[in-house]
This record gives C-alpha cells, structure tokens and sequence, in this order.
C-alpha cells in the first residue's frame, strides 16, 4: 500500500467514526421516538444538553476532532476510545524526561482560555534521573573549590518547555512559557519537602529574564544582588490569600511564596501543594508541586483525580485571564497525566 493511500485509508477511518458519533448523537436528542425506552440515567444526560469532546479513535490516534455529543455518550467515548473531555487541544514541543516524554497543552474556547497544562505518559515516571540534579545551577557557596550537589546545586531536573502559540497569542494571556523541574530527593525545608516530587511552573515572567537570575552564594545557591530583588515584597493587594514571603529565593527561580496552611505544614505529609513565585515585587509564576507517590496512587486507584481552588489576590498587577483552580488527572483511556490550570476568569472584566 502506497503512502498516499495509507494516509487516505487513516483519514477514512477517521471521518467514518466521526459521522457515527454525529449519527449518535441525532439519536439521542430528547423527542426521538426511538429512544422511548431509555434508561432513566440517559433520560437525564439527555435533558442536560450535549457536551463538547476532542474525538480521537484508536486506529488514528494522532487525529483529533471536537465534536457535541450527549453526555452519557461522552462517558462511552471516555472509556473506550482514545478521546477526551473539551475542545481538542494545541500542543507545545515534547521533551524527553524519563522513559517517557512531556510537553504543554491549551484548551480554548474561542478566545477564551479553557485549560491550560503538562501531560506526559504513565512510562514517564519510570527511568526517571536518580541523581539530585543535572548541575545546571550550581555555586561553590563556601568556596571550598568543589560543589556539593545537595547543599550548592537547585533546580533538579530541568525542561524549559514552550507554551503553545495558540494560547500566548491571545488577547489578555499573562502566561509566557512553562518549566518543568523533577526532584528524585525532593528540597527543603527538611521533613516538608524532601521527598520526590515535580514542580510545574506557569511562568508570567519572561524566559529571557528568569534565566538572568544568577547563581551566587546567597540563599539558594543565588546572586547576592538578584536576592535582594527576589525578596522584595509583593505589595498586599497583589498578594495571594494565606500566602506569605519567608524569603526562599534560589538562582534561576526567585522568591517563593507558600500558604501556611497548606497540610503539610500541620504535620501531614506533603502530596501536593500550590506555590506562587515572585520577583522584583512581582508575581512571576504559579505552580503545582505534586509527589511521584501522588501520581503513582492515581494510576493504582488509591488517589482520586481531582482539583484544587487557587487562592487568588485581591487584585492582579498584570490584568488578564487567571485559573482559579488546579487539577491532577489521569486518564486512563489514554494512559497518560494531567497537571493543569482550569476555570479562567478575566481579571480585567
């Protein structure tokens, strides 16, 4: 079979379960007579009104298409195809991490940011580096000649990842990049943070000038003059609820502001958290910090995919869209995690 007529045949395919579902979903409008005999469930998911799916069927998998269908055909497409919840997503460039891979995701809805995230493939948590860092931001802080990779290095393991365009292209989108960071022993404080754990940053702060945040021998391994811009702070009116600035700034990172009544903090072991960052005053990203053990208890069954609200200020100091919460999925249809942002709302409006 020529190239052209396999790529005909994936299309065929495609579009064929493409019509089937449009065909399902005409039947499953309220008042066709052919559906007298429902289930009282699908009675109701048909009096909700249809819901948006990205359909992807498994004998294409790289052909995505956002399609309206009941909701209880929603729940079968969910299950037992390769499809997923939502309008059908824009993608970043992938990066190698683990056995796997990871890279950004947008949903959008129109001009409406709907989600915005990481997802990478169950394999990824395996293979990971073992090691406490790649030694990218490292500083001999007590210039004894040799660095030591738990006292004088941070940021573990590093992908500067690209947002997709489709989404920082919009009108209002304070978000800039991402950047994932893998710790295989976790980081201070002792006994808090010290287990193995992902951190995904939403930068609001430019690449260019993050990365200019240099190493030195104050703080965390940072540049005495780049400290003393971290830790200013954030005037309280941009200040997120509960957060507080205890001066935890480290090179190619800045300040990091935590909520003090976060559990782990109350002698519950850390899962999951929500940081904010800032810099110079100002908030420079948000970020997820979820446990290996977390994502691995969702992949068993122990641990629920679920979101979180985001505690927000009383005003933002760049105005545009912001998630109020964020979620930890795994879907196991696809067999791959979500990390991401939901629910934006438009702090201009």
């Amino acid at each position: 079979m020529t190239l052209r007529a396999k790529k005909l045949l994936n299309w065929r395919v495609f579009l064929g379960a493409a019509l089937a579902i449009s065909a399902l979903t005409l039947l499953i409008l309220p008042g066709n007579p052919a559906q007298a005999t429902d289930s009282t469930a699908q009675a109701a998911a048909r009096t909700s009104g249809p819901v948006t799916v990205c359909l992807v069927t498994r004998d294409a998998p790289t052909r995505e298409r956002t399609v309206r269908v009941a909701q209880w055909a929603s729940q079968v497409l969910l299950q037992e195809t390769l499809s997923y919840a939502g309008p059908c997503a824009s993608y970043g460039a992938p990066s190698a991490l683990g056995n796997g891979t990871v890279r950004t995701y947008a949903q959008i809805n129109g001009t409406t940011p709907q989600t915005v995230g990481f997802v990478f493939p169950k394999n990824t948590l395996t293979g990971l580096p073992t090691a406490m860092t790649d030694g990218h931001h490292c500083y001999d802080m007590d210039g004894n000649g040799t660095v030591n990779e738990h006292t004088e290095c941070v940021g573990g393991h590093e992908r500067p990842l690209e947002l997709p365009s489709q989404l920082t292209a919009l009108p209002g989108m304070p978000l800039k990049w991402a950047l994932l960071n893998y710790n295989p022993m976790g980081h201070g404080p002792e006994h808090i943070y010290d287990t193995p754990h992902f951190d995904f940053h939403f930068y609001t702060q430019s690449k260019a000038e993050r990365d200019a945040i240099r190493s030195g021998p104050c703080g965390l391994a940072i540049n005495c003059d780049d400290y003393a811009t971290a830790i200013k702070p954030v005037p309280p009116r941009y200040l997120p609820a509960d957060y507080v600035n205890n001066n935890v700034a480290e090179a190619a990172m800045g300040n990091h502001l935590v909520d003090m009544n976060s559990p782990e903090w109350h002698s519950t072991a850390f899962t999951q958290t929500f940081i904010y960052g800032s810099y110079d005053a100002k908030i420079s990203f948000l970020e997820p910090m979820i446990t290996k053990a977390w994502f691995e208890g969702i992949a068993a069954g122990v641990n629920p995919s679920r979101c979180w609200p985001i505690k927000q200020p009383q005003e933002w100091q760049i105005a545009g869209w912001y998630p109020q919460e964020y979620c930890i999925d795994y879907r196991a249809n696809r067999g791959d995690f979500t990390v991401s942002m939901k629910n934006f709302k438009n702090s201009a409006s």
